[in-house]
């Protein structure tokens, strides 16, 4: 089944992101308090999606958030305290962003610093664009064997709404899938999509197509969902928004 595309618009650029993030920035500089806003607060996302990782992968002592803006989702993980030592990464491909997410650890007193030891239960923020994964740029913060989780809360929504195209010319966000699976561990790394969107079916068909499209084998496969509140509107019953779990084979 071929899903429609999501028409382009302003929130599928960078223009948008940097102009976002400066005046977040802005509103920080003047008011520390103000850190920003936090992406699907309104459905609890971030609160459901620890309790879904302390149940699957108490385990797990590195993580990666991908699109991390003022990288509010690692800094919960941090305090919660669940993966106590862990290491928390935080990418995104605007400066701005990245900018905004270490102003706020340093004065939450969680950021990592250089030393590998040192970044033990601490975050660190890079920039990087998770559509250029695997081209060598990542070696610094991605730990050997790559990360046990990969966390996604609206990135994957912002790459559905670019117009760039891959150079076999599928849009864009066809290809991330292929880019993400090479800094999960093998064999246990788990990616959790959360989306606004998409719905939970559309997310597993958009996310696990890389493995029939690409030329490589993309090893992914469905490992879980999170329960949000529901909704009846029609007669059909739905969810605000979407979070699915792929594991890496």
């Amino acid at each position: 089944m071929t899903e429609e595309h999501l028409p382009p618009s302003q929130l599928g650029t960078k223009q948008y992101w940097d102009q976002a993030y400066t005046l977040e920035s802005q509103n920080f500089n003047e008011d520390p308090t103000n850190e920003g806003q936090v992406w699907f607060s309104e459905s609890n996302a971030e609160s459901r999606i620890l309790s879904f990782l302390r149940r699957v992968v108490p385990e797990a002592r590195s993580f990666l958030d991908i699109g991390t803006g003022n990288g509010h989702l690692l800094f919960e993980m941090v305090e919660e305290g669940s993966w106590e030592g862990g290491w928390f990464v935080g990418v995104d491909y605007s400066c701005e962003a990245v900018a905004l997410a270490r102003s706020i650890a340093k004065g939450r007193g969680v950021m990592g610093e250089e030393e590998e030891e040192e970044r033990k239960g601490k975050v660190g923020f890079w920039v990087a664009d998770v559509m250029a994964l695997g081209d060598g740029e990542e070696e610094e913060w991605v730990p050997e064997g790559g990360f046990d989780v990969c966390l996604d809360k609206g990135t994957f929504d912002a790459i559905s709404l670019s117009d760039e195209r891959l150079p076999d010319g599928r849009r864009a966000y066809e290809g991330y899938a292929e880019r993400v699976v090479q800094v999960m561990k093998r064999g246990s790394g788990l990616l959790v999509v959360t989306s606004c969107n998409w719905t939970e079916e559309e997310l597993k068909r958009k996310i696990l197509a890389s493995e029939v499209i690409a030329n490589e084998v993309i090893e992914l496969e469905y490992h879980g969902r999170i329960e949000y509140p529901s909704f009846s509107f029609g007669g059909h019953k739905g969810q605000a928004i979407s979070s699915v779990c792929f594991r890496r084979k």
